[in-house]
């Protein structure tokens, strides 16, 4: 059972997503985080989508391959962008599909950009934005891939907590690091349940990067607004314990005074899928267009990740695995790299991680954790 919350009740998952980030509202934000940490820490695990909504997928993806139409456009700096035009998408007026139709920006192109998109579909994990939710956003948000991706994400946010919490009650500091992290919602989750069973927030070193500030800035308005984790926030990036929020690039070596000690819990979710190596296939190769290949890779991706962990600590990722439904994704100019938890231990291995087990797994996604060797 889970109180019922009067200030988020009736809110749908792009309502609630820009209740949450937005200006004010402080009452249904503290709400609606303590209906996903009730989720994810105590109520029923929700499980990957099986059935006739599976197997509607394959229709789905004939229907968007029939009705998709490309639209070329000029940028804002004069060269041709790809966006897309799809009748039933349109029709629906949802502001997710904005998501899938129109172009990104320069290196962006290919990319399902997080913040704001990935945390609609976060919201659906509230039971209360979940009961609220109309027909459209039960097909977009909590369609096959959708619902894999809240469930990575409560995996993140469990695993992320189990590792940090180990920690602290043998007494130990620990210092928590998440990559590409969008807003950062995982973390913010991980450190509130953490201060609300009563562990020491001089203990708790918190670092949420992500390349665009505009996340950044969001994660810290979050933050500001609930009282546990208030007092945590770090403006400067100089404290020894607390939440830092920045934006960094993360191919792009720190300054010397910018350098931190190593993390003991890291996590890189969602960003991997993005670049080639030690894949089984990708989009370009399914297509006849050739193998993919250039710098930044995966592996200098993982060399990155492995720089910032100490040694013994715990590493969480992602695979994303070739289905239909990422597919419909395709028909869009989204590009995948695919990966078996096979593929993805050893990338793992080439940066000095090693595999300590499968966590979850889905119709397109599986939770992996690992450890750096000493």
């Amino acid at each position: 059972m889970t109180l019922e919350r009067k200030w988020v009740s009736g809110l749908r998952p792009m309502q609630a997503m820009a209740v949450l980030y937005g200006e004010g509202n402080v009452e249904a934000s503290r709400e609606l985080v303590d209906g996903l940490s009730w989720q994810i820490f105590e109520g029923p695990e929700r499980k990957p989508l099986t059935g006739l909504r599976r197997a509607m997928t394959g229709f789905v993806f004939w229907l968007m391959q029939k009705t998709t139409r490309e639209d070329m456009r000029t940028g804002p700096d004069g060269k041709t962008v790809v966006a897309y035009r799809n009748r039933i998408l349109e029709y629906t007026k949802h502001p997710y599909t904005s998501t899938l139709l129109q172009p990104s920006n320069g290196d962006t192109a290919f990319l399902v950009e997080g913040g704001d998109p990935m945390n609609a579909i976060y919201m659906l994990l509230s039971p209360e934005v979940h009961r609220s939710a109309g027909l459209w956003d039960r097909l977009l948000l909590d369609s096959v891939p959708s619902r894999d991706v809240q469930i990575r994400f409560a995996w993140e946010t469990r695993l992320t907590y189990e590792f940090a919490a180990q920690r602290l009650k043998r007494g130990e500091p620990v210092r928590i690091k998440a990559f590409a992290a969008g807003t950062g919602l995982s973390v913010i989750l991980t450190c509130d349940r953490l201060l609300r069973d009563g562990h020491d927030p001089k203990l708790i070193r918190a670092v949420i990067s992500d390349r665009d500030i505009a996340h950044c800035n969001k994660t810290i308005r979050l933050i500001e607004k609930l009282p546990r984790l208030r007092e945590l926030i770090d403006r400067t990036g100089d404290a020894a314990s607390g939440i830092f929020a920045r934006a960094e690039d993360i191919f792009q070596e720190p300054s010397t005074a910018e350098r931190e000690q190593p993390y003991h819990v890291v996590t890189a979710v969602g960003i991997l899928e993005y670049f080639v190596g030690h894949t089984y296939t990708t989009t370009e190769e399914r297509l006849g267009e050739g193998t993919p290949s250039g710098s930044p890779n995966a592996e200098d991706l993982l060399r990155a990740v492995a720089n910032a962990t100490a040694a013994g600590g715990h590493l969480i990722m992602n695979t994303h695995r070739e289905s239909v439904a990422t597919r419909i994704l395709e028909v869009f100019g989204k590009r995948f790299r695919y990966r078996t938890p096979a593929n993805l231990a050893a990338l793992a291995a080439s940066a000095g991680f090693k595999s300590i087990g499968t966590r979850f797994s889905g119709n397109v996604y599986d939770a992996l954790v690992f450890e750096k060797e000493a």
